[in-house]
């Protein structure tokens, strides 16, 4: 191979890390940028929701937004739930919110070498995709375009990865089956480099002269970079044909800032951490909730101000758990785009939109809103936007036990009831089990609880008493 320097070099526009620059709204802040039209805002997160776009819990109306998928121009129709993306637009007078761009860049693409399950929680796999460990769980969207579930990903597949850069290696927040086993892609600091090669996280990566750069001018040992090409004949070397380099943290001073990621690199004794290529110091922090214990792995929401390149936090919120409904439907809402559940006289109510995926488990055949009936049993999972809950995956099938998983929001101990999204659920007729199926006393039980933590109740006989209650790990 040829180890002349690469002289090629094309001109790209370099995107931020998270960060919100805007006043306080739902889910953010921001440095004000504010004229008579309302103030620009710049927000880095996983989409939520449709029927406009929700990331870090704001509504961005899409009329007139332009959309960027994997550098490439896209539309709304391609993006999908999970995905994070960066949105650049307006917090509006009228307190609405409008995105004037919207860009999504898969963190990893290529094939799947190795699947280990989690012995302990069958809602959790690991795959190996270009020596990278994904970390694939109930909470991962998967793109089900080309038959793929979480129980057909096969060796072999070749997937694109979004999600967040962790201490192991990635947690995925939403997979892709590709039909170009051509077409790989990582992104990492540059190591090891030399005149004709480099590394990044163990993988081999190989360039030469017709090798492109992107805004770069010399590769260097440490620069951030997404590198494109294909696999050599033994599937170990990345043969480059583009090499680009790739912004990563968030600015040197910014008056307010917001990012949501995994937390990586955790020092316990400063307090401080890297999220997304962000530097966190978090030793004056708010925690929500006021229980939370910092740890790597842990997928947070951080606002705060930067100063020097470090975010100096001012509330760390753990964040990233998916809503399971599985109970028959009470109300059905065609036009509103809303399904209804009833529990102990209390209703909760869940956007169906463009981005939810609706089907018949025993036919596998796809529908509509419209084809849900009040009494038609169903397994919904949803993530929370606010006061929004946005169902990702609508599955209608046969009647099973009725089963509810969501964040505490509180508890009573002495009348053994918990309250699980405005409603209060009595306790007091339930078996307790721990995270990993161990029985628990009532008071061991209710010992363990925290508000913010998740919890799975169970109706078993689906009598309208709920007699079963566990930790959800």
């Amino acid at each position: 191979m040829n180890t002349s320097p690469m002289i090629q070099r094309i001109p790209v526009v370099m995107l931020g890390t998270a960060l919100l620059l805007a006043s306080a709204c739902g889910g953010g802040g921001g440095s004000t940028d504010s004229t008579a039209g309302g103030t620009s805002v710049a927000s880095r997160g996983i989409i939520t929701g449709f029927g406009s776009v929700y990331v870090n819990g704001i509504k961005y109306r899409t009329e007139g937004t332009r959309i960027s998928i994997d550098d490439d121009e896209g539309n709304e129709a391609e993006l999908r739930v999970g995905m994070i993306v960066t949105v650049r637009g307006r917090l509006n007078d009228d307190g609405s919110a409008s995105a004037e761009q919207i860009i999504y860049d898969n963190e990893l693409k290529g094939p799947v070498t190795a699947i280990t399950p989690d012995a302990g929680d069958p809602s959790r796999k690991t795959l190996t995709i270009l020596g990278q460990q994904v970390l694939v769980t109930a909470d991962t969207t998967i793109d089900d375009d080309g038959g793929l579930t979480f129980d057909t990903i096969n060796v072999g597949d070749v997937l694109e990865v979004g999600g967040y850069v962790t201490e192991a290696g990635f947690t995925a927040t939403h997979l892709e089956l590709q039909d170009n086993d051509l077409n790989i892609e990582i992104k990492g600091h540059i190591e090891n480099l030399t005149a004709n090669s480099f590394e990044i996280r163990g993988l081999a990566i190989s360039y030469d002269s017709s090798t492109r750069l992107d805004d770069i001018t010399t590769l260097s040992e440490g620069l951030f970079v997404e590198v494109k090409g294909q696999l050599d004949g033994l599937g170990t070397t990345l043969l480059a044909s583009k090499i680009e380099a790739e912004g990563e943290g968030l600015d040197d001073d910014l008056d307010e800032a917001e990012i949501r990621g995994v937390i990586s690199a955790y020092d316990g004794v400063d307090n401080t951490f890297m999220i997304q290529g962000q530097a966190v110091d978090a030793s004056r922090a708010t925690l929500k909730p006021e229980s939370l214990v910092l740890a790597n792995d842990l997928t947070v929401e951080v606002e705060g101000r930067i100063e020097n390149g470090i975010l100096i936090a001012e509330e760390v919120e753990q964040k990233g758990r998916k809503i399971k409904i599985h109970a028959p439907i009470a109300a059905v809402n065609v036009a509103s785009g809303t399904i209804g559940f009833s529990f102990n006289g209390g209703d909760i109510t869940v956007r169906v939109n463009a981005g939810t995926e609706i089907e018949d488990e025993n036919s596998s055949q796809d529908l509509l809103i419209s084809d849900l009936m009040p009494g038609d049993f169903v397994e919904l999972e949803a993530y929370a936007d606010g006061a929004d809950i946005n169902a990702v995956e609508v599955k209608r099938g046969s009647a099973d036990s009725i089963r509810l998983v969501a964040a505490l929001e509180s508890f009573d101990s002495g009348a053994l009831s918990v309250v699980l999204l405005g409603i209060d659920f009595d306790l007091s007729a339930a078996s307790f089990e721990d995270d990993e199926d161990n029985s628990l006393s009532a008071l061991e039980f209710f010992d363990r609880l925290v508000a913010g933590t998740f919890v799975t109740i169970r109706d078993q006989d689906s009598n309208a008493v709920f007699d079963k209650a566990e930790l959800d790990d």
